[in-house]
Parts: structure tokens; sequence; C-alpha cells
């Protein structure tokens, strides 16, 4: 809806952005730039107005002519003509009225503010003041009742452009739009025109040297509009910036040189704009009454430039261009902020749930009594596949032989490899009967898996990744559910993978702190309600059987793991986790190697989900088809449709309102995550010096999951096969990795 309205409205708001209101039908010159008029341009005259004008020679005076209209503006006294000499063209400032004198003309800059400047109004209309106000566009339509005050109260109103850009160094579009929105903006609301404009970032000299300058003021006189400077500046907005400035820093004007001032003030656009009511109040107000000096707004003291606030009618195109730049300022607030409202809602709900679910789980897991060795009479096959795995595979196969529960065999399926991976696997098989060295022609990781399970000849079978450590506990904590399955329903238990190389650097201590809230508080929830939808092959045991009756692993997907976690759910079998199967594994170091593998997983899930849609809201699994499937589903989903437009939102916002909301969510973000991941910590046992990371790991966490949805929808739209990707192995490990944390009791007779 909003993307239609912007992109319409956007249109036709430049459209009629494009229309100059009050150019001269007869304006000629019109390709006059700054680059003609030269890089020393002289100037002349007294007063707060600038214009640039030409100059000609005639009967021995210096005439200055409107280069637009070739209209006779003045001729020069023989002090101007002699400090302009025989240049071409000059700046002539100009407008105090000749009888005008000792007059203090105020004028306020960036409004309007919604606190400061009905502030400033009252403190005006108890002294009696008219003053100026150059307000930008974006204000304006915030604040309309106070813009409408300013003209009931007898104050001049002008502009001061839509969003304050250089508009000498935009195009000549864009500062012809600046001008005419915010003129058709302020003739929408209260039903007057202005002709008056001040250029931001004019430096008040009157000199023109500046070519920015040059530029913009000749671009806004050739379409109709007069430029106001000023002639003294308060630097009140530098005092304001100055926590410890009071009113009594901000000058006074040199009242006692009886001249007239313009005076340069602002009521918005920065903090502590207070002090300037307070400086006008209590300093000015006061020294100007001593001094003599009448308060005036700059079309009462500067007759010249006429009636710039004159009764206009309100055309169509003056109340769209209110309503479109109203919405285009407006609404991405608003949207992000509904949007980041309703995605700290959902997280705050999911992940409370989660949280409230696995805390219940971890509660009742205390309680188990889990039986000893000699309860434990079940044959296990630890079963590997290898593809290349020689920095890694001989440290593996060690820590699963110097496993505590006694390993029936250690069967490594070599799939093909070309490093001398099948030969450190037989120099360990002569070494140690378990272990069993298949070779076969490369075919991938599903069929060296489904090959390893013909041959192999536990009842439970034990799966690991070719570069995971285990701990002496891991395999009989994983097959002690087994033992506790009377019934014999349990098909698979998940162990808990955790990044062995954490260490390493900035993106593998992320990955650590994901795998810990990911194992610890999501796959415990769906733990609890027996929703678990992917057993990780990295560190994983599963009953023979089940994997028969689900015809083994499937070998057109790429998350094999989950597509045969969810086939056990629809063929009426169990799936758990254990807390204490710890398993190490080697994460991605590299930013390239991360988005192989996450492209890989994420495509493979959602191949999994789509081939097992039948689950999504089947009442014989009302964990895993009511609330798993569901979560996951919208994870994908809105972030899939909404981040475009969230991200656009964000951009405009941010452009519009600064950084506060965006923070605000943020904190919000990391401040809910923190409590999850103290939660996660405490229930997996795991290091506190994960929490340092939350910050880091929001930030890193929306851009990763936006391209790994979109290059994973992507692939399917294009129907790319994306292949296996495996990651280098390069053998890196924390020194402290292989054992369970301090003070976790083993599986013999433990309770958990």
């Amino acid at each position: 809806m909003f993307l239609a309205v912007a992109i319409v409205g956007g249109g036709y708001l430049l459209s009629i952005g494009m229309r100059p209101l009050h150019a001269p039908a007869n304006a000629k010159s019109s390709q006059l730039t700054a680059a003609d008029l030269g890089t020393d341009v002289p100037s002349f005259g007294v007063g707060p107005m600038l214009r640039i004008v030409q100059l000609t020679h005639v009967n021995g005076h210096v005439e200055a002519i409107e280069p637009f209209t070739r209209q006779r503006l003045a001729t020069l006294t023989p002090e101007e003509a002699e400090k302009v000499k025989d240049k071409p063209y000059a700046v002539q400032s100009y407008g105090y009225g000749a009888d005008v004198r000792k007059t203090l003309s105020l004028t306020f800059d960036d409004g309007p503010d919604g606190k400061v400047t009905p502030e400033l109004l009252d403190a005006l209309k108890a002294n009696g003041i008219h003053a100026t106000f150059f307000m930008q566009g974006r204000n304006i339509i915030l604040h309309p009742d106070i813009v409408r005050r300013m003209v009931a109260e007898g104050h001049t109103i002008a502009s001061h452009s839509i969003y304050h850009p250089n508009l000498g160094a935009v195009p000549r579009w864009r500062e012809t739009f600046e001008l005419v929105v915010t003129e058709r903006v302020i003739r929408a609301i209260t039903g007057y025109t202005t002709t008056l404009w001040r250029m931001p970032y004019d430096d008040g000299s009157g000199i023109g040297t500046s070519q920015d300058q040059l530029e913009a003021l000749l671009r806004a006189q050739r379409i109709g509009y007069a430029h106001a400077t000023y002639d003294f500046d308060t630097l009140d907005w530098q005092h304001a910036t100055d926590p410890r400035a009071t009113a009594a820093d901000i000058s006074l004007p040199d009242l006692s040189s009886d001249n007239n001032f313009t005076v340069l003030m602002h009521d918005a656009g920065g903090p502590n704009r207070e002090r300037g009511i307070e400086y006008i109040t209590k300093r000015l107000v006061p020294e100007a009454k001593k001094y003599g000096y009448t308060f005036t707004s700059m079309a009462e003291s500067n007759p010249v430039i006429g009636p710039v606030n004159a009764p206009a009618a309100v055309p169509r195109a003056d109340r769209a261009a209110l309503f479109t730049l109203t919405a285009v300022n407006t609404w991405p607030t608003r949207i992000m902020v509904v949007m980041f409202g309703l995605t700290v809602l959902l997280t705050i709900v999911f992940g409370g749930l989660n949280a409230i679910l696995a805390v219940g789980r971890f509660r009742r897991r205390r309680k188990v009594v889990w039986p000893d060795a000699a309860q434990m009479d079940l044959p296990v096959s630890v079963l590997l596949a290898a593809y290349n795995e020689a920095p890694v595979i001989e440290r593996t196969i060690r820590t699963v032989l110097a496993s505590r529960f006694p390993i029936t065999e250690v069967l490594v399926v070599d799939d093909g490899s070309t490093d001398g991976t099948g030969g450190i696997i037989a120099t360990l098989a002569a070494q140690d009967p378990r272990v069993r060295l298949v070779s076969q022609p490369n075919a991938g990781k599903s069929q060296a898996l489904n090959n390893g399970l013909t041959l192999a000849q536990g009842e439970i079978i034990v799966t690991l990744d070719a570069d995971t450590i285990v701990t002496e506990d891991t395999v009989g904590n994983l097959v002690r559910h087994f033992a506790n399955d009377p019934d014999g329903t349990l098909g698979g238990v998940a162990g808990v993978v955790r990044v062995g190389n954490r260490g390493t650097n900035l993106l593998t201590r992320w990955q650590a702190l994901e795998y810990l809230t990911q194992i610890g508080l999501d796959r415990s929830a769906q733990d609890a309600i027996e929703g678990i939808s992917i057993i990780p092959g990295a560190c994983a045991a599963w009953r023979k059987s089940a994997i028969a009756s689900a015809g083994g692993y499937a070998t057109d997907n790429l998350a094999e793991d989950c597509d045969l976690a969810l086939t056990l759910h629809e063929l009426g079998w169990r799936v758990a986790q254990d807390d204490e199967a710890y398993a190490f594994t080697e994460a991605p170091e590299s930013v390239d190697d991360l988005l192989k593998q996450r492209v890989r997983w994420t495509y493979g899930t959602m191949q999994a989900m789509w081939k097992h849609r039948g689950l999504l809201f089947n009442p014989k699994h009302p964990g895993l088809g009511w609330y798993v499937l569901p979560n996951y589903l919208l994870s994908l989903l809105i972030p899939l449709v909404f981040i475009p437009f969230t991200t656009l939102m964000a951009v405009l916002s941010l452009d519009r309102e600064g950084p506060r909301i965006a923070l605000t969510f943020f904190a919000i973000f990391v401040g809910v995550q923190l409590l999850f991941v103290v939660l996660s910590i405490r229930m997996m046992h795991e290091d506190w010096a994960h929490l340092w990371m939350v910050p880091i790991y929001r930030l890193m966490y929306e851009p990763l999951r936006a391209y790994l949805l979109y290059a994973s929808v992507f692939a399917a739209w294009k129907g790319t096969k994306v292949r296996w990707n495996k990651l280098e192995r390069t053998g890196s490990m924390d020194a402290d990795r292989g054992s369970a944390p301090a003070g976790r009791p083993s599986w013999a007779g433990a309770s958990s």
C-alpha cells in the first residue's frame, strides 16, 4: 500500500514540484549560471536581501539590471560604481526602506519545532514582536497548527527548503523542487503564498564569492524567489550545543550604532534552543528598548520585497503536495515503529514461549535417573562419512575411541578422497580393530552414510562429522536415551554441537553464540513438545531400524539430517535431545565459507520443509505441526516479504528522524536477547563470555538472514542445484575443546 502511494504520489509530487509558481513570463537568460559570473563577483549596496544584477554603462552611469526580466533596478552611486569597476555582474544587497531606522528584525531558521516554537511564539506575543520564520518543509508538515498560528499572529513565514541541502551543489531540478514544494505546502496549510526564502548554509557574508551560493541564488531568482540573508549572526546554535553555555553567552548586536539589524537565530535543528528565548526576553528586548529600537518582521522593515505572504487560492496540487510530502516524511517512521514493534513482540512472544518450555524441560530433566553401564547392553556403531578429511580425521576417530561407553565399531566411509584420508583411516584400523574402513567412489555424503548403514553392526547408530571432537561421555549420553525407551519408539537423539574453534575470530564467536541459543532454547523447547525438526548430523544417535523405515538418508536434499528427522516424525518415531552429549565442530572462519555453508543449510531446510509440508498443522503432531513449523515458516516468509520494505522504511526514517528510533529498537532487541542468552548459558553450562557478543550478533544476524533467504529463493527459482560446497578443513580447534564443562556429571548412573 505504502509503496504504491509512494511511487504514484512521489511521481506526482515531483511533477508539480517542477512547475515554478512565480517565474516571470518575460524571463530571459535562462542558461545563466554561476560559472558565467566568474570567481570574483563584486558586491555593493546595503540591506538583508541579496540578488544577482547585470551591470550596464549608460551615459557615464552604471545601471543594475535584473538579468532574467531586464528590469532596471537601480543606478549605482559613484562609490558603488568604483567598487564594481567593469565587471558584468555583481551581488546587490538591498531591502531596508529609505526611512527605516533602528529596527531589529528577528529571523528564525530550521523550524518549526513542536516544543520550542510555541514557547517562542508566546514570548514574542508577550513582547509585541513580529518575526520572520524560515521553515523547513519536513518540519512544516509535522506542525501545521504552529504555522497557522504564526500567520494569525502577524509573523512573516518563508521557505528554508524541504530537507536543508546545499542547494547550489544539487541539480537545478532539485532546487526548484525544494522551493516550490515548500511553498505549496505552506499555501495548502495557511492559504498564503510566500516569495521569500533563505538558502541553507548561507554564510551571511553577502559577498557572493561562493560558487555554490551564487548558483543557488541565481536559480531561485530565475523562478521568482527573493533571497533573505542577515547582517547579524547570534551564533545561538553554537552556544546551544555547549552544555556549559547559557543565554548570557549569546552576543548582542552593536545597538549603539543606530544601524538596522536583521538577526539570525534558530528555533529548531539542535539542542537547547530554549536558550534563545531567554536571550530574547531577558537580554535583547531590554537592551533594544534602552537604545530606542523597534522590532519588525522583514516584510515590515523591507517594503521593497512587497507582500511576501499574500493571500492565495489553494489548488488541488497544493493539497496533493501536502498529502504526499506528509506521507513520505511521516509514514516511514510510523510504519517502521509498527513493524519493529511487531518484530519485538514476536521475538518476545516466541522467544518467551521457547524460554518457558526450555526451562520447564530443564527442571524435569534434572530429575531423570539414567541407567548405569550394566543396564545399557546396546551395540553401538559410530558412523562417519569422510571426503578429503586428512587434517582432522585422525583426531576425530581417536576422540571416539576414547569414549567410556563400549563402542562396537567406528565405521568410516571414505567417499573417494584424494588427499590420503583413506590411508590415515587404514593406519588407525590396523591399530584398533574397532575401526573399519569402507571405500567408495565419490557419490556424496548421503550415499556414503547409506552405504555405511548397510554394513553397520550396531543396533544404535551414532553419526558424527569428520571434523567433530567428542568427549569421553558423548556417545554414552546419546545412547542412554534408548536404554530409557521401553516401548522402542525413540528414533533419534540430537546432541549438543558447539563451535570448537570459537576463539579464532569474531565470526566464529558469533557462530558459537548462535549454536548456544538455537540449541539451548529453541531446540530444547522443541524437545519439550516433541517437535525437534533437525537432528544435527555432526552429533546424533539413531535407532537403525528407524533409519531403515525411513528408507535411509535422502540423496536429493542438502539438509539430509533435517529431512530424516521430519521423516521419522511422519512415521511415528519420537525424537529427543541430550544436553550433555557434547560435540565440538570446526566452524567456518571466513565470510565466504560461512555464506557457502549457510546457503546450503537454508536451501536444504527449505527443501525438507516443502517435502514434508503435510506435517504443517497436522493434528497427529501438535508440537511440530502447530508450533515449530509455523514458527519456522513465519521466520522465512516475514523477512522474505518485508525485509526490502523494512529496509526502505528504516533508511527513510533515519534520514528524517535520525538514528534515535532505530537505536531504541536495537537496544530492546539486545536486551531481550541478553535475557535469553543468560538462560541458555545457565541451562547449557556454557561460558558467560558469550554475553559480550550479543550486540554484535544482532548487527550481523539480520543482514545475514536476508542474504541467505534471498540467495536460497533465487537458487530455487532458477532451478539451480546447490552443491554440497564442503568446506576445506584446517584442523583449527581451541585448546580447551574436547572435554565436558567442569562440574557436569558423566553418563554412568548420573542424574541430569
